[in-house]
């Protein structure tokens, strides 16, 4: 490359000298000509080939889904012919549905999203089909999902009914308190909605509350503070995810009620697995976010090299508690 620019600025520098009735202006302009030449060999060099696919991400605040981010971006670099680009919505569907475009625009190979809202996903899933670029959706399932469109996530009905099945076994019965996610994603109503179907038959336990945090820390913990404050017993938080749950045990450990409540969370995060080892959250069901990301890659590549793709991939949950931490940790 070093011989190519050197090359191209001998020939202005040789015009310069032995042309005489060229202006200032028109040397300025082939010049300018030669350096786009030089730039474009240059790109063309490294990586003109490689797949290029636009991960649309929610919100980079959010630990599963960073955690997530990660472990895509790591396997994409595993496989070496492919090249992310993420960009974070900051929940915000307008916002997310201008990366879209963007993406659109920028003729990406393939698309994994991560819908804000799942019953709005409709027109962004248009345009991508209409641009002839190939969509996955991962995590959230949206409600439309036609032909030619594929989803990897988690059975979320089975992340509630989990979170109950274990708060019925260590107690009798109880107030129980459900820290919800956004509702506008389906994982925080069929998560909800999972506990809710558990519990319905068994009038020794009573679902008093429910309110959103939506999937924060901080949000968790004030959901909390306000429920204690309402001075009512509350025996049992199920949260939609670690996060919540972790604020909730903040609230709960600040006003002395930590040890006389279960909380359970969902996701198994590098946090939610460090508070069961310390005791502080008793139990969460891991959503396998590697094998998420992982399988929303796979579908994406096989789509792009026009492979047999499943319409839809699950990935399993699974109960994890202090009792079975170790062999998890192996095992992850």
């Amino acid at each position: 490359m070093p011989s190519l620019i050197h090359g191209i600025t001998s020939l202005i520098t040789n015009s310069i000298s032995t042309t005489k009735s060229l202006s200032k202006g028109i040397l300025r302009k082939v010049a300018i000509i030669g350096a786009v030449f030089v730039l474009a060999a240059c790109g063309g060099e490294d990586g003109e080939d490689k797949i290029k696919i636009g991960v649309a991400i929610p919100n980079f605040d959010d630990t599963f889904l960073v955690n997530m981010k990660d472990s895509m971006d790591k396997y994409a670099k595993e496989m070496g012919n492919v090249d992310l680009i993420f960009v974070d919505a900051k929940e915000d569907t307008v916002k997310q549905l201008g990366q879209i475009q963007n993406f659109i625009v920028q003729q990406v190979d393939g698309i994994i999203l991560v819908p804000v809202n799942t019953d709005a996903t409709q027109p962004m899933t248009d345009s991508i089909q209409k641009a002839g670029i190939e969509l996955v959706y991962l995590n959230r399932r949206p409600s439309y999902l036609p032909d030619g469109v594929s989803y990897v996530g988690s059975d979320e009905l089975r992340f509630g009914e989990e979170q109950a099945k274990y708060a019925a076994s260590k107690v009798e019965g109880g107030n129980i308190g459900i820290i919800m996610g956004m509702m506008t994603v389906e994982a925080a109503i069929l998560r909800t909605q999972g506990v809710e179907d558990f519990f319905k038959d068994k009038p020794e336990f009573n679902i008093t509350r429910k309110q959103t945090g939506l999937w924060q820390r901080s949000q968790g913990m004030i959901v909390m503070e306000n429920w204690i404050n309402s001075g009512e017993q509350i025996d049992i938080i199920l949260s939609n995810n670690d996060d919540m749950a972790l604020g909730a045990i903040q609230a709960l450990r600040a006003a002395g009620k930590l040890d006389d409540t279960i909380v359970v969370g969902v996701d198994a995060t590098p946090d939610g697995i460090m508070a069961i080892q310390d005791g502080a959250l008793d139990a969460t069901v891991f959503q396998d976010g590697v094998g998420q990301a992982r399988g929303a890659l796979d579908a994406a590549m096989n789509a792009i090299n026009k492979k047999p793709q499943e319409k839809i991939t699950w990935i399993p949950a699974e109960l994890v508690t202090k009792d079975n931490l170790a062999e998890f940790q192996a095992k992850s």
